[in-house]
């Protein structure tokens, strides 16, 4: 097993997680450390973060009655030489994490709360904590203080060209952990050095503190400046508002009061939590009661602008993850297409569009597996079934 260790043998020690390490690998290392008599070492808070910062992790991850654990490089990697969290330690996280008694009682009636957490020596996180097995547990994704360009991340220079857009949805698209957030955020950071807006963000938690450049950011947070998205983005209309994004759709009422917001000439930019273009618009017209989904494809049809979707994979050119993308563009097939419901022939239609910008994931690998950025295996992942 591949191992991260410190040189202070007082400290934590951390161990890679190979394709066949397991957690119970890892007890077992753990055991044989206090059976050759080493002491006892517990872990704070502090010393997680400090962790996760000297490892350059992406999430810290806690819960009470078992290890903290890391993910380095898209991999789970284990803190070996320290025993399990109990309850008072565990407790101990969630008042640094949560000083407000308020916050405290409504994780507690609720059963979970994501927020966002600036740790003492200025790292972002954004949090979500919850329950299992009637314990505390917790799931920390740092926030680098730096925006990446949308060059720096590799998004095609077509998607500027997107950003200009006086109206209309754009949808940035991805799995848990595939990088969508951080390309949104870069897409803002574009928009406030490049054009003279006022940008709203409704955002769950906040994550990325903007300061206004040509553009005026107004950043509001659920819970602390707003109850709910749907009430946020209804109070947008009356907020001379140019842009509004949204962290994430997930239900009716707010897809619903976007495309009212496209339809009053915003421009929106939004996440949701699917793999491709197909799945995001078929996702969108599910949200809809049955009678309502033909009118609701009428309204796709006319609104949407782009689907971008991205995932992160390993590269084997050097250490580390690259994004492949997925670009959809509304043009009058796929229009058509949306309209009557036949969401299958939509990555044909992307195909069809490569002269207009449009590619898939698949063939988005292929051209990064060719050029010898990423493996073969890793293309296969993404090839369909008529292609393998």
């Amino acid at each position: 097993m591949q191992e991260l260790t410190s040189k202070n043998t007082n400290e934590p020690v951390i161990s890679g997680n190979s394709d066949t390490a397991t957690p119970a690998a890892v007890n077992e290392g753990a055991l044989n450390n206090h059976e050759n008599g080493n002491s006892e070492i517990r872990i704070t808070l502090d010393q997680l973060v400090n962790l996760c910062i000297e490892k350059e992790a992406s999430d810290i991850h806690f819960r009470e009655g078992g290890r903290a654990s890391l993910r380095v490089g898209g991999k789970m990697v284990f803190i070996e030489n320290i025993s399990n969290l109990t309850k008072k330690e565990t407790e101990g996280m969630i008042d640094k994490l949560i000083p407000n008694l308020d916050e405290k009682k409504r994780f507690e009636r609720t059963k979970e709360i994501d927020f966002s957490y600036s740790h003492q020596n200025g790292i972002n996180f954004r949090v979500n904590l919850f329950y299992q097995k009637g314990k505390i547990a917790g799931v920390m994704r740092m926030i680098s203080k730096h925006i990446p360009s949308l060059d720096e991340l590799g998004v095609p220079d077509i998607v500027k060209n997107v950003l200009d857009n006086r109206e209309g949805l754009i949808l940035v698209c991805g799995t848990a952990g595939s990088g969508k957030s951080t390309t949104i955020q870069s897409m803002l950071k574009y928009i406030n050095d490049n054009f003279v807006k006022h940008i709203i963000t409704i955002e769950n938690p906040i994550e990325y503190v903007f300061e206004d450049n040509k553009s005026m950011i107004t950043q509001r947070e659920i819970g602390n400046d707003t109850l709910t998205t749907n009430t946020a983005l209804k109070s947008s209309l009356r907020e001379d508002a140019n842009i509004v994004m949204v962290s994430e759709i997930n239900n009716y009422e707010t897809m619903d009061s976007i495309l009212d917001l496209v339809e009053t000439g915003h421009l929106v930019i939004a996440t949701m939590i699917t793999k491709d273009a197909p799945q995001t618009i078929e996702r969108m017209v599910s949200f809809f009661p049955t009678d309502l989904r033909k009118r609701v494809q009428d309204r796709l049809a006319n609104d949407l602008v782009a689907v971008i979707a991205q995932d992160l994979v390993e590269r084997k050119d050097q250490a580390g993850l690259i994004a492949i993308f997925e670009l959809m563009f509304m043009n009058q097939s796929i229009s058509q297409i949306i309209k009557r419901g036949n969401f299958s022939q939509i990555r044909s239609a992307i195909q069809s569009g490569a002269e207009e910008g449009m590619i898939s994931m698949d063939t988005y690998a292929y051209e990064l597996a060719r050029q010898g950025v990423i493996s073969q295996e890793v293309v296969k992942e993404y090839m369909h079934e008529e292609e393998q």
